[in-house]
C-alpha cells in the first residue's frame, strides 16, 4: 500500500491587483472589519492598487465621507485599551505611534483619554485581571513579583506606580526597593 503524500499550499490572499472603483470597495470592506489609520488604509490598499495613483484618491475620498480620521481612530483605540484592556499610557502612546498615528496627536490623546484616570487603580485592575482572586492572597515569591513587574512595565506602566502596588500586595515590600528606578 502506498502512502499519500498530501503536499500542504499555504492559505494565500487574492494578490489581483484592483482598479479604481474596486479598491475604493476594498477599502470600504477593510474599514467595516476593523478602524484603520490613514497609514494602516494606504499600505493595504497599496499592496491591491493596480494603478499607485489609486491609493491617494481612494483615502482622499474615504477622508470626505468621514471613514478615515485618524484622530476619531486614536481616541476609540486609546479609550478601549485603558477601559477594556486596562493598559498604561506609555503602551497606548507607542501602540499609536506603530499605528501611524502623528507624535503629537497620539500625546494629546493618550492625556485627554487618562487625565480623569488613577494609575494605580488602574494597575490593580490589570492585576485582578491577570491574577483573579489570587491578587487577594500576599505574593510571596520574588521571582513570582519580578514577572509582575515585568509584565505591569509592557503594558505601559510607570515603575514609582508599579513600585507602590506591588509593595502593597507583597510578603517582602523591602524586596522591591532595588527593582524601581
Amino acid at each position: 500500500m502506498l502512502a499519500r503524500i498530501i503536499v500542504s499550499v499555504p492559505f494565500r490572499l487574492s494578490t489581483r491587483k484592483l482598479e479604481s472603483e474596486a479598491l475604493y470597495a476594498y477599502g470600504l470592506r477593510a474599514l467595516e472589519r476593523r478602524a484603520l489609520t490613514e497609514v494602516e488604509l494606504r499600505t493595504r490598499l497599496k499592496m491591491r492598487a493596480a494603478d499607485a495613483e489609486d491609493v491617494e484618491s481612494v483615502i482622499e475620498r474615504l477622508r470626505s465621507i468621514g471613514y478615515v480620521d485618524d484622530e476619531r481612530t486614536a481616541e476609540s483605540f486609546a479609550r478601549s485599551r485603558k477601559e477594556y484592556s486596562s493598559l498604561g499610557k506609555r503602551r497606548v502612546l507607542n501602540d499609536l505611534r506603530r499605528r501611524g498615528i502623528d507624535e503629537s496627536t497620539a500625546e494629546r490623546i493618550v492625556i485627554d483619554s487618562y487625565s480623569d484616570c488613577d494609575e494605580v487603580e488602574l494597575i490593580r485592575t490589570y492585576l485582578r485581571r491577570r491574577l483573579g482572586r489570587r491578587l487577594e492572597a500576599k505574593v510571596a515569591d520574588p521571582k513570582e513579583t519580578a514577572r509582575l513587574y515585568r509584565a505591569l512595565q509592557r503594558a505601559g506602566f510607570h515603575s514609582d506606580k508599579i513600585g507602590e502596588v506591588l509593595r502593597r500586595i507583597g510578603a517582602d515590600p523591602e524586596w522591591l526597593d532595588g527593582t524601581t528606578e
